[in-house]
């Protein structure tokens, strides 16, 4: 090698050795470097499938959301639906040179650097939207020369593997606001109340301000911290030439004009919500409800949500005034605001409401509080149904021949009990009532009846009967299956009465109609499961029977609130006053309610079920059909009618003084004239007989079963 036409001397070839030398081992450094810091950098293929994390949607059956899961509230948009004087307010502040540098603005930091040096501290950033992408998506914010150099290598990568567009828009969904909020849009909605496409530039200014600190310039919590980097951004603005210098003073003279921050509310639907909650943790997984975006459509009607949720809490408030309870709920607040922890143990209660045509629910609440109890009373809570559980004892009657018209004795009755005791069961009045027919025993709700006539068709045919129609507790093989002793949950006692509802047709209760991910796939579509396990004409048989409950018998006080719609159901009470029930429907809906204390403690004196469980079912039934309008349940073909004597079952005479008309199914009408009130050819060729007299006579006593 020469210099100038002559030749190297030999020091001046040890100095361009040394040279050489010199950027061969910084070379080598730097790519071991490079290569040792990009270890565990994610790959180039990690790096195009970035999707951030973003929240799962909960809707109701009107498409209204209810519920949010997520560990970063985001809500997604594209560049094209993001303003474009958002875009350029953000370049202003974070970064003017964008869309010219490669991933790291070298002039941007020389400039920074010398102005840090001149106040000798570190001041000012340097940070590309893309290294605080890269930041924000892979590293973490602790300040260490490692990180810095790893953020650098990262921003490369991005830059080579994204367009500057796609980067931007990854950067205005990704960067953190405040107040759990990710994303120009979430944190628009959460300051502003409004989309970001509908902010004022003095609103654009104040989001663009909060990423350098979110905490700091929070409106809410340091509201002149937040006008002041507000306006200083509004010059940033100006200076980027997307507002004039009049804007800006008429700008700068605006309030912050945020949104009323919201107060915590009572969680709407919580029980429902975690209900669908762990059926989706079974079937994706934790992560995929938190992270992955999923819109879940449910079946939740949200009006009638809401009138069940704050018609129970009215009702309990009432109960508990009356019913002088040892804790209240107000005073279990009282106790917590005192900072005294205490069980939330007051009396509770759970609504279900059920489409029986289809299965959908409609309304759950679990208890009176979600964030307090978050125990689901509706789907958890196993409990004795009390009556309740009559019908089931009834149906499997009628499909054994039974007719509604067939008579019981009402009489005192033994039993003995395998271990050697006796049980000597008795009605709620304490009373006998002698010969009743099926219907009449079950509008009063008499104990003994259903009893006498659950040894006649066995256990066995109402424990298949009950499972058949969707109760899957266990059910014990005892005689006191008659009275509810047996425990539940009210979902499946509602469901099992939505096949009455449904002309015998059972539907699967169903909370999900349809899961779809953050493209919009549809993962999941639920269409029900359907079986017919009742004849239409038993079940019409057993819904005449049960609106005579409500018209006659221990559910007419339904009639007294004002409910005018055809309407069938039960009562249920357990004893010592337990528990109160009442399930109740109409063709389209199904509605059970259950009320009592977690402890299985009486809730009082007569707190029946009439008393603790009709009057809030009765709002939830008005409300469904504010105009009192439903249609009557459909009549199937094979139902004839009969006059009949209430007191024999057979067909009446015109000298039987209490008759009614009577349902059967075809062939199953008596055919025999009623044997109480009858009179002999003698007493009808005497004048002076008083056949009335007869007749009372002729009934005393009798026991006629047919």
């Amino acid at each position: 090698m020469k210099i100038a036409g002559r030749p190297l001397s030999p020091k001046e070839r040890l100095i361009l050795n040394i040279i050489i030398f010199s950027i061969v081992v910084l070379l080598g450094v730097f790519v071991a470097a490079v290569k040792w810091f990009s270890r565990d950098l994610p790959s180039m293929a990690r790096l195009e499938m970035i999707e951030p994390s973003l929240k799962t949607r909960i809707l109701a059956a009107d498409s209204t959301v209810i519920k949010e899961f997520y560990e970063q509230n985001r809500i997604m948009l594209p560049l094209k639906s993001i303003p474009i004087e958002v875009q350029r307010t953000f370049l202003a502040v974070e970064d003017r040179r964008f869309y010219k540098h490669f991933g790291i603005d070298v002039k941007r930091i020389i400039s920074v650097a010398w102005r840090d040096l001149l106040h000798w501290n570190r001041a000012q950033g340097a940070s590309t939207i893309t290294q605080q992408l890269s930041r924000d998506l892979f590293l973490t914010k602790e300040q260490t020369f490692p990180r810095k150099i790893k953020e650098i290598l990262l921003a490369f990568r991005i830059e080579r593997t994204y367009s500057k567009d796609e980067i931007l828009e990854m950067y205005l969904n990704q960067i953190y606001f405040g107040e759990g909020t990710y994303g120009v849009e979430a944190a628009s909605r959460k300051f502003f109340g409004k989309s970001v496409s509908k902010l004022g530039l003095h609103q654009v200014a104040l989001l663009a301000g909060l990423p350098r600190n979110p905490a700091g310039y929070n409106p809410y919590n340091n509201p002149r911290r937040a006008l002041k980097r507000r306006n200083i951004v509004l010059n940033a603005m100006e200076n980027y030439g997307i507002v004039t210098a009049a804007q800006v003073d008429s700008l700068k003279a605006l309030p912050l004009d945020v949104a009323k921050k919201e107060k915590r509310k009572r969680a709407f639907a919580g029980y429902f919500t975690e209900f669908v909650r762990k059926k989706l943790e079974a079937k994706f997984g934790p992560r995929a409800i938190y992270r992955s975006g999923l819109t879940v459509y449910t079946t939740l009607d949200p009006y009638l949500q809401h009138v069940a949720e704050d018609s129970m809490e009215s009702f309990m408030e009432d109960l508990e005034a009356k019913g002088h309870y040892e804790l209240t709920r107000a005073a279990y607040l009282d106790s917590i605001e005192a900072g005294v922890k205490i069980e939330p143990n007051y009396i509770q209660s759970a609504v279900v409401a059920i489409d029986p045509t289809n299965g959908y629910i409609r309304v759950m609440v679990g208890g009176r509080n979600f964030r307090e109890s978050k125990f689901n009373r509706a789907t958890q809570a196993r409990r004795q149904p009390g009556s309740a559980f009559k019908p089931f004892i009834y149906l499997a009657a009628l499909e054994n021949g039974y007719s509604p018209s067939d008579i019981l004795l009402d009489t005192p009755l033994v039993v003995e009990l395998p271990n050697g005791d006796v049980w000597k069961p008795h009605n709620f009045s304490g009373k006998f009532h002698g010969a009743v027919s099926l219907r009449y025993a079950l509008t009063k709700s008499i104990n003994v009846p259903a009893i006498k006539l659950l040894q006649k068709i066995g256990t066995p045919s109402v424990i298949s009967l009950a499972k058949k129609m969707g109760i899957k507790s266990p059910l014990r093989n005892v005689l006191s299956l008659a009275l509810g002793s047996n425990e539940v949950t009210l979902m499946e006692l509602t469901s099992a009465y939505s096949v009455l509802a449904a002309e015998g047709m059972r539907s699967e209760p169903v909370a999900i109609i349809k899961i779809v991910d953050r493209n919009g796939n549809v993962l999941e579509e639920n269409h029900g499961y359907h079986e017919e396990v009742l004849s239409p004409q038993i079940t019409y048989l057993m819904t005449d029977m049960l609106k005579t409950v409500i018209d006659e018998g221990t559910g007419r006080s339904a009639r007294i609130m004002g409910l005018k719609i055809p309407v069938a159901g039960k009562t249920g009470t357990t004893d010592n006053f337990g528990d109160g029930w009442f399930i109740g429907y109409t063709p389209n809906l199904t509605v059970g309610v259950w009320t009592g204390f977690d402890e299985k403690v009486s809730m009082g004196r007569n707190k029946t079920g009439a008393r603790v469980a009709l009057p809030l079912w009765t709002d939830v039934m008005k409300a469904a059909y504010p105009d009192n309008i439903c249609p009557d349940f459909k009549r199937p073909d094979g139902i004839t009618e009969a006059i009949i004597c209430e007191d024999s079952g057979l067909l009446a005479t015109p000298y039987c003084k209490r008759v009614r008309k009577e349902l059967f199914i075809k062939g199953m009408e008596p055919t025999r004239q009623c044997d109480i009130h009858r009179v002999s050819s003698y007493d009808m060729l005497n004048p002076d007989r008083d056949f009335r007299n007869l007749d009372r006579k002729a009934s005393r006593g009798r026991d006629i079963i047919h």
